[in-house]
């Protein structure tokens, strides 16, 4: 009996160790420690002033305007950016494969951001906006034009986060040595 207790315990504690980098990371990002943006705009802090930089490259942090109208930009897997029309028109966004670009939920953004958006897979997908002005609603309503805007992402290879084959190795290492107890016996 007491050799079980052992084996139990030595079980667990490897376990532990193969769990930590793992561990690590999922709390490091449930708290923040990445420092993207959409972290800091979930504990409630200001969004940092960022500098623009082309199109072409969109780094983690980056802010999307009216100016990017029709351009392409390359993320990484999990990076983000904050999409900031601003506040001339009532904004409707839609994209066309969610699997690949989300908005990210339950995020306050800065006054004139439609939202912090986020690379989950590799692939492509394209971001629309249709605006429309403020005055639609009034009554009667005016006959300005809408505004459209459109960006095609392209999410490559990067930061996926890994799996923990770790874990599948202590689970054989453990069972091997029930087994191997067992026909002791």
């Amino acid at each position: 009996m007491r050799r079980y207790i052992v084996l139990i315990l030595v079980s667990v504690y490897l376990l532990f160790i193969a769990a930590g980098p793992v561990l690590a990371q999922v709390g490091s990002a449930m708290i923040g420690g990445n420092g993207k943006a959409s972290d800091i705009m979930e504990q409630g802090k200001s969004m940092p002033e960022l500098e623009s930089t082309p199109a072409e490259t969109a780094p983690s942090g980056r802010i999307i305007t009216l100016d990017d109208d029709g351009k392409t930009i390359t993320l990484q897997v999990n990076e983000s950016f904050l999409l900031k029309l601003g506040e001339g028109y009532d904004w409707n966004i839609t994209i066309d494969d969610q699997t690949v670009l989300s908005r990210v939920v339950n995020v306050l953004v800065i006054r004139g951001a439609q939202g912090i958006y986020e690379a989950h897979k590799l692939g492509r997908a394209t971001l629309t906006a249709v605006g429309d002005p403020p005055c639609r609603k009034a009554k009667p309503p005016c006959a300005a034009p809408s505004r459209l805007f459109s960006l095609n992402v392209v999410v490559t290879g990067g930061t996926a986060t890994p799996g923990a084959p770790a874990f599948e190795a202590i689970l054989a290492v453990s069972a091997l040595l029930v087994a191997l107890r067992v026909r002791r016996r």
